[in-house]
This record gives C-alpha cells, structure tokens and sequence, in this order.
C-alpha cells in the first residue's frame, strides 16, 4: 500500500515525455468557428449567478467533452503506432502523453491562455495543472463539436508522433510472403453503336397503326453507387469500412488534403493514396465529404466488389 501524504504526490516531480514522440514541429491548430470559439475561451468565472443553461456561454461542457475525446484520441494513435506497441507500452506512453507538463506544453505552444477570458480573481492560477488541463480539454471539445472525431484524431496523432511519422497501416515486413499489390480490374471498353445498315422502312395499312417504340429507362447520371461493403446498409459511409479494408489486406492508405478558396466559401480536395498510388480524388464544401468520395472512388478502383 502506498503510504505517500496528497501533499507528496502534488510535489513529486512529473515524468518527462520521450522526445522522439512528443517533441517536433507542431501541426496547425484546427479552426474553430467564431460562434463555438467564444464558449471555448469564455470561463465558467464569468458565469452569471442568474438566467438559464443555454444563456451561459461558458466552457463547462466543452471540458468534459474534451476530455473524453482526448483519452480516446491518444489511445487510438498510440494503438496504430508502428512498430506495434504491447499493453503496458500503450498505458505507459498515454500516461505520459496525457501528463500536466505535457498538456501544458501544448497549451503554451498554441497560446491559448492569452485567449482566455476569466475573472480577475482566476489570474494566479491560470498556469496551474487543473486550470491547463481545462483550457486544453475545452478546445478540443470545440474542435470535436464541430468537426468530429477524425479531425481530433489526426491532430492528436500529429501531436504525438509528429506530421511525417502519423499512424497509418503499413504493408507486411520483409520476412513475411510479398503481397503483389492489387491492381484495378480492366475497364471494358463499350462499343459505340453504328448505325444499321439502310433497309425499306416496312409499309403499314390504314388500319394497322404503327408499333410505339420501345421505352428506354435513363438512369440518373450522378445516382450515387450503393455501398456494396454493407450490402443490408447501402447507405452506409465508405470511409470507415473502406479503412477497415484496407487494414484486413495490410495496404498502406494516406489522405492528403487540400483547401483552396475564400475561408466562406472555398472547397476541399482530398486524394485517396493506396500503396504511394493515387486511386480516388474528392471534393466537397467540407474535408469530410471529399474524404468520403475519395475513399468510395478507391475502393471501385482497387475492385473490391
């Protein structure tokens, strides 16, 4: 039994992150909107002691977002790491990554507290571990409020182990029987219909009106092909199961991303890479779209049918 006093534990000295995974150049900070970034850096100080939930505009449930989020991000990314981490090396390492020095090391990299607006009376504490933490845990419940859990997971994943070194499946090592990499099927060529041949148009009496040619069916030209991954769900998203495909034949899959236009109004590009070959491109208003048609163009192109 450890008989160590509270005051002890908050003097022990923290541990220190490993630099190869948590040091480096930092990855742009995603972008919250104007309307959720108030509640982010408003303090729960500044709450009024009357009026309703929805009037407060602070950032309590942010925090608590934030911070399920959080755990679960740096689990995911360090689950994904290569090489593969066992059990205790992934609890060690989310200890570590989750630690108030390196949180803090974090929030002081983004400058966030010189954002946040608190009570006069909150300043000597704000570069306390508890006052950090939240700070920490309220933007990210931002940036998962408004663009989900894959965002999150990709910052954190950079975070952790840094832009070039992001947790992506890799092929079979170099002991194991080569894989040959899955080429598309061969696209069959449809033959341009000629015209046929000139013949006498046949000859109808007045009492024998002439057959109605037959009705051709058009088939929308922008139908959306169904998902044939979850055939009793055919509306289901292609990203995560074409992910989890990807990861079933040990293929190598990257998403590089581009935005371009006005901050209002620009568009997302995104290319699906299957084994350093690009096999889908999307677009979309949001980087979630232009992932989702990237990821269902590959998988098409790949013939995973």
């Amino acid at each position: 039994m450890n008989n160590t006093t509270p005051g002890a534990l908050t003097s022990a000295p923290l541990k220190r992150p490993r630099p190869a995974d948590f040091s480096g150049q930092a990855p742009p900070l995603p972008k919250v909107s104007s309307d959720l970034i108030l509640q982010v850096f408003t303090h729960i100080s500044l709450r009024r002691s009357t009026g309703r939930a929805e009037d407060y505009g602070d950032n309590e449930r942010l925090i608590q977002l934030g911070k399920a989020a959080l755990d679960a991000s740096v689990t995911c990314a360090l689950f994904n790491k290569r090489p593969m981490l066992n059990t205790p090396e992934i609890c060690s390492q989310r200890e570590e990554a989750l630690s108030n020095a390196n949180v803090d090391k974090w929030v002081t990299m983004y400058n966030m507290r010189q954002k946040l607006r608190c009570h006069p009376d909150v300043f000597p504490t704000l570069n306390s571990p508890k006052e950090t933490m939240s700070l920490f845990h309220a933007y990210l419940g931002g940036v998962y409020a408004e663009h989900g859990i894959e965002t999150v997971q990709e910052w954190i994943s950079h975070l952790l182990l840094g832009r070039e070194s992001q947790p992506i499946i890799r092929p079979r090592s170099m002991d194991e029987t080569p894989q040959q990499p899955i080429e598309a099927p061969p696209t069959k060529r449809v033959k341009s219909e000629q015209p046929p041949p000139y013949q006498q148009p046949p000859i109808f009496f007045a009492s024998q009106p002439p057959p109605s040619p037959p009705r051709q069916r058009h088939t929308p030209p922008h139908m959306a092909l169904p998902n044939p991954l979850a055939p009793a769900q055919p509306n289901l998203p292609f990203l995560p199961l074409f992910n989890q495909t990807a990861m079933q034949r040990r293929v190598t899959v990257e998403y590089p991303a581009e935005f371009s236009g006005p901050p209002h109004a620009g568009r997302w590009s995104v290319r699906c890479i299957v084994n350093g070959i690009q096999k889908g491109v999307g677009t979309g208003s949001s980087k979630q779209v232009a992932k989702e048609e990237a990821a269902r163009q590959a998988y098409y192109a790949m013939g995973w049918t």
